[in-house]
């Protein structure tokens, strides 16, 4: 490394260790690890006796969740344009988890809630385990039989459960609430995939192989939109259940309509009398979601 950017890249990297809770007596260590150098090689570096070369600046700045730039001095924003860690954008907020000791491909970030008095808990943002073995885990999440996501302590774990780690959690305000959103497909496998993408996006996502189960559901849940399948088999369509929904929800509802087997004149009329979203099945289920977002916060 030039010699001119050394007082800015070790002043720079020393704020940032102060920030994440880095002792100076860890320091050493730490870079050690980070560099996988010697521990005489780590504390020269630190105490600027010996150069970094730029494949360890930008080791140093990927850790730090900065980048090279702002390190050498060559600008003064220290945030990357993408930061590592897990990620978790949803409910209105955007959070990443930043840990050098937390590799992003073994977590995951979910919309959760925390038992409490009330039935619904409180809202949080976890990051958990990818996989559910959660051994010696002290805080756990688990599954419901609606697929939703719980935070606990392990006491409170129903029993059986498949139990992931947690890793971190964001408790939310009270004010910001997880939108619920209902899948009616009459292919599961096609629902439950859906259902992961909506989860990811933050979104409580029941899913429905039967009409008459949304229907049903309609009775004792307030959805926040409504994504469905147009052919439910056997001549069955949704367009009924469209109608429901308009009587017992809000009008500006947000309903996103699936489908690849009807005719341009039957999706017109579900258009012009229901105000749907019509998306060709295509396996593709980003736009559904970037479209589900926008109408929802314009219904906020």
């Amino acid at each position: 490394m030039i010699d001119d950017f050394k007082s800015y890249f070790l002043a720079r990297l020393v704020q940032l260790l102060e920030s994440r809770g880095i002792a100076e007596r860890e320091r050493t260590v730490w870079l050690r690890t980070l560099l996988d150098i010697d521990l005489s090689s780590a504390n020269r570096k630190l105490k600027g006796g010996i150069a970094f070369n730029i494949e360890e600046v930008a080791k140093v700045a990927k850790t730090m969740g900065c980048s090279s730039d702002y390190l050498l001095g060559l600008k003064d924003e220290h945030c990357a344009h993408h930061l590592p860690g897990p990620s978790f954008q949803g409910l209105g907020v955007h959070a990443t988890l930043l840990c050098d000791r937390l590799p992003e491909q073994e977590a995951i970030a979910v919309a959760a809630r925390m038992p409490g008095p009330n039935d619904s808990g409180s809202a949080l943002i976890a990051w958990i385990s990818r996989n559910d073995r959660a051994l010696n885990a002290r805080i756990v999440g688990w599954r419901d039989e609606n697929n939703n996501w719980w935070i606990g302590a392990l006491d409170e774990a129903p029993v059986g459960a498949a139990l992931h780690r947690v890793y971190a959690h964001l408790l939310l305000d009270a004010s910001i609430s997880a939108y619920r959103v209902a899948v009616l497909d009459d292919r599961a496998e096609t629902a439950e995939v859906m259902q992961g993408f909506l989860e990811h996006a933050g979104y409580i996502a029941d899913t429905f192989t039967r009409t008459a189960d949304l229907s049903q559901a309609l009775r004792q849940v307030r959805y926040d939109a409504f994504v469905l399948d147009w052919s439910m088999g056997r001549g069955e369509t949704t367009e009924a259940l469209m109608e429901e929904i308009r009587q017992s929800h809000a009008t500006g509802t947000p309903i996103m309509l699936m489908t690849g087997e009807t005719s341009e004149l039957e999706i017109e009329r579900a258009i012009d009398r229901h105000g749907v979203r019509y998306f060709q099945k295509t396996g593709l289920f980003k736009p559904i979601i970037a479209q589900l977002k926008k109408d929802l916060r314009e219904q906020a």
